[in-house]
């Protein structure tokens, strides 16, 4: 159809119109003044217009109304956008209890570290990316000489009762740090540094000298003086303010749940609306607590609870993708064999301890045992620390070479010719027992030996139990003391596992090996304060700085020094101490390389692998930024940015 035939169609369908004169349009008009139509006329329109013009003015309005659309979504799209919305609650869950949520004993204990980290606020923190940044701080300087740190306060913080913040606050938390008769982790940290109030917002911190990593020590949480000078030294530990603390954090106490046994359930803490500093999206934070790790884990499996953290290498695999993401948290940590020389005079050998470490397949541990969720490490300074040396060789795995070592300090013994020793040593121990059962049937000899022979059977069967079926051999040192070992460890399935298979490697060269699994809730308090072990599997955290000076100096022997291993070298502690007093990396490096020699020398410990934590967290939380974390609580370095909810705003 042409054009000009299109045009005379529409000239047509007009011309057969009744046209209204003038007249009729002036009368009409003098009855309705407006010139748009209302929608009682509007809807006479198509009396009006033919079938055709009907369609192409239906066809119009929808590609107005399409187009206004389209346009009016791209504006949105460019000009509004999606943000974060408070509200909302996170709940974690934790495997043990929480006992001391107060910084001057927190440092002890991982859920008491994470929960005063949110409740307290400290001069300095570690921001998600790994950095020392300011918190309660506004600045500060460090003298030439480094002995002298001048610190100037914020002056708008209030504690979460409402009492102003000031340098009193401080005072007040060194010095209770400080007293012997609180009996804080923190104290070796802090001897004989003189803390001063050089103004209401203002501290002076002295050292007697040079000390490099002393900033990252300033990371501690503050304490009320106002709530806590009421309560003595002596009975600090028994205080209600453990548990129900007043802080000046970004998170408030709220409330905890008991049960029956008086066992915390859970633990919940509010968004504190007077934070100086940015305050979270999140409302609530609730933390559930566990007997065991799988328990934690089927609360995970389940959807009660929002996430859990540290979760075992052999439990991976039972975590629901689809529902929660997974982040990997690399800690500046190492796990270690650590030989208590004075528990077993064996110990005490060098060579003995040197097979002992090349007995042991460390790669095999980290391949098989953790499903490669670690990486071996040589030393205690882990890469991309000040000290890491890639060049440092540790000992190669070597059955062979390990059996060469122990054959020079001890014999071997068939388990047979084992057995029969066991057996003639238990029955002289237990002589007094025998003679009973010969006097109280002394009128009846039938029945004497009777009851003995089911004694002696009843030590036959204790010792064949205890005679592991994977080894083939047994040692005996030079004193006639067959060579036993107990591995002591935390009893959670990733040790467990590890202890296990070091005891399988160690019998293979002879060693009467064992695990004793100690409850997390005691391994510290007890076991490692009382250093009640022979050879102990355990991680020690460096944090931020490598200093090497709380887990290896001689002085750190005794609780609550971390020198599990007993360790004492009169080179090695003037190495550890010369790093001390620089802040020169170079220099620093170059006596921690000495100092690991010295280390891989003695062998007063067998270094195993650095583990890779994964934590699983809900989908539904946004927000979340994993960095480099230098304790477990700094995961929750950007918790004020997590959020669920969401709203539309104009950018």
């Amino acid at each position: 159809m042409s054009w000009r035939t299109l045009i005379s169609w529409f000239k047509d369908e007009r011309e057969e119109r009744v046209v209204p004169s003038s007249l009729d349009k002036k009368l009409i008009r003098n009855f309705q003044s407006r010139v748009i139509p209302n929608w009682s006329q509007i809807k006479y329109l198509g009396r009006f217009l033919s079938k055709k013009e009907t369609y192409a003015l239906i066809s119009a309005v929808c590609v107005a109304v399409i187009t206004g659309l389209v346009w009016t979504s791209i504006y949105l799209f460019n000009h509004y956008e999606k943000s974060p919305s408070d509200g909302g609650e996170y709940i974690e869950a934790l495997v043990g209890q929480p006992k001391f949520i107060n910084p001057v004993f927190a440092s002890a204990d991982e859920i008491d570290s994470d929960l005063a980290s949110l409740v307290y606020s400290s001069l300095f923190r570690y921001d998600e990316q790994g950095r020392l940044v300011s918190d309660l701080a506004s600045d500060y300087s460090i003298s030439e000489d480094g002995k002298t740190y001048s610190i100037n306060l914020r002056q708008d913080v209030r504690w979460s009762d409402g009492e102003l913040f000031n340098a009193d606050d401080l005072l007040f938390t060194f010095e209770v740090i400080q007293n012997p008769e609180v009996g804080s982790p923190l104290l070796p940290a802090f001897q004989g540094v003189m803390v001063e109030k050089t103004g209401d917002y203002a501290v002076r911190f002295v050292l007697k000298e040079p000390f490099a990593p002393f900033m990252s020590f300033l990371t501690v949480g503050i304490l009320p003086e106002h709530v806590w000078s009421e309560v003595s030294p002596s009975t600090i530990k028994l205080a209600k303010l453990n548990l129900q603390p007043i802080g000046a954090g970004p998170w408030v106490f709220s409330k905890l749940v008991k049960d029956v046994n008086g066992n915390i359930q859970s633990y919940s803490l509010n968004r504190n609306e007077n934070y100086y500093s940015k305050t979270p999206y999140l409302k609530t934070l609730t933390f559930k607590f566990f007997a065991d790790r799988p328990e934690a884990l089927n609360a995970l499996r389940g959807q009660s609870v929002s996430a859990f953290s540290f979760i075992p290498a052999s439990l991976k695999k039972r975590i629901k993708t689809k529902l929660f993401s997974q982040y990997q948290l690399r800690l500046p940590q190492y796990t270690a064999l650590f030989f208590n020389q004075n528990q077993l005079a064996a110990l005490k050998e060098t060579e003995v301890r040197r097979a002992l470490a090349i007995a042991i397949d460390r790669e095999y541990l980290v391949k098989e045992t953790l499903k490669n969720e670690a990486e071996t490490i040589n030393s205690p300074f882990l890469k991309g620390s000040i000290g890491y040396d890639a060049s440092t060789t540790y000992p190669a795995f070597s059955v062979e070479r390990a059996n060469q070592l122990l054959d020079k300090h001890s014999k071997r013994i068939e388990p047979e010719k084992y057995f029969n020793s066991e057996f003639v040593n238990e029955i002289k121990r237990r002589d007094d027992q025998v003679k009973a059962l010969r006097e109280a049937a002394s009128s009846t000899p039938v029945q004497a030996s009777s009851a003995i022979a089911e004694l002696e059977n009843e030590v036959r069967n204790a010792i064949r139990a205890k005679m592991p079926s994977d080894q083939s051999f047994y040692r005996r040192d030079k004193t006639g003391s067959v060579l036993r070992l107990t591995i002591t460890t935390v009893d959670s399935s990733d040790y467990e596992q590890v202890a296990e298979a070091v005891a399988r490697m160690w019998r293979s060269v002879g060693i009467h090996a064992s695990v004793n699994k100690v409850n997390s809730r005691q391994i510290v308090r007890e076991t490692i304060k009382d250093r009640s072990y022979e050879v102990l599997l355990y991680g020690e955290i460096t944090g931020s700085d490598p200093d090497p000076y709380p887990f290896w100096h001689s002085s750190q022997s005794e609780y609550p020094g971390m020198n599990l291993a007993f360790f004492t070298d009169r080179t090695a502690d003037k190495l550890i101490e010369e790093a001390r007093l620089t802040s020169d990396p170079d220099k620093r490096t170059e006596s921690y390389k000495k100092f690991q020699k010295i280390l891989i020398d003695e062998m007063p410990a067998v270094f195993l692998y650095t583990p890779l934590h994964t934590w699983a967290i809900s989908k539904n939380f946004r927000g979340i930024t994993v960095g480099s974390i230098y304790a477990p609580s700094d995961r929750y370095a950007s918790l004020n940015n997590w959020y669920i909810k969401t709203k539309w705003r104009w950018k």
